[in-house]
């Protein structure tokens, strides 16, 4: 067929790794998003429940002591998100460019700590690496090009003008 990539087993084991994990995420996160819905839906029931008995000052007093408990845990989350995302850029600036397009490649649903568990998980791919291009150029010693001795061992000769 024309188009299709085909893997080797071990390629294979690794997409199918990478995906099962997705999915498993994905589940885990649909569990919790279901778990804040029907802690939403149950405040909705028990607000139109207490509006219809006119308990309005026990309702707003409820509202005033939610919101005092979840200011200071927005303030931690937002520092915590500031410094997981400089975690991460230390991280890819560590491990070089080859690990900056591995992560510009991941999905933009994933969160900085997801994107930076899975660098750290795979690390190993980025050790060794030296400036390697999109292309996947070699790591190695770089020689420089066009010497006469580069030129005789390849069969080239020099003409003279």
């Amino acid at each position: 067929m024309e188009g299709e990539v085909k893997f080797d087993e071990a390629q294979q084991k690794f997409v199918d790794k990478l995906i099962g994990d997705a999915r498993i995420k994905a589940r885990a996160k649909a569990e919790d998003d279901f778990k804040v819905t029907q802690v939403k839906a149950n405040e909705e029931v028990e607000k139109a429940s207490l509006a219809a008995k006119n308990e309005w000052q026990q309702l707003a007093a409820k509202h005033e002591a939610k919101v005092k408990e979840l200011e200071p845990l927005a303030a931690q989350v937002g520092a915590y998100n500031e410094l997981i995302a400089g975690m991460l850029k230390d991280r890819i600036k560590e491990l070089g460019d080859a690990a900056k397009i591995a992560v510009g490649a991941l999905p933009k649903s994933m969160s900085d700590l997801d994107k930076l568990s899975w660098l750290n998980a795979n690390t190993g791919l980025f050790q060794g690496v030296v400036n390697q291009s999109v292309l996947g150029t070699p790591a190695g010693k770089k020689k420089q090009a066009g010497t006469a001795k580069d030129a005789a061992a390849m069969g080239h000769k020099r003409k003279r003008l």
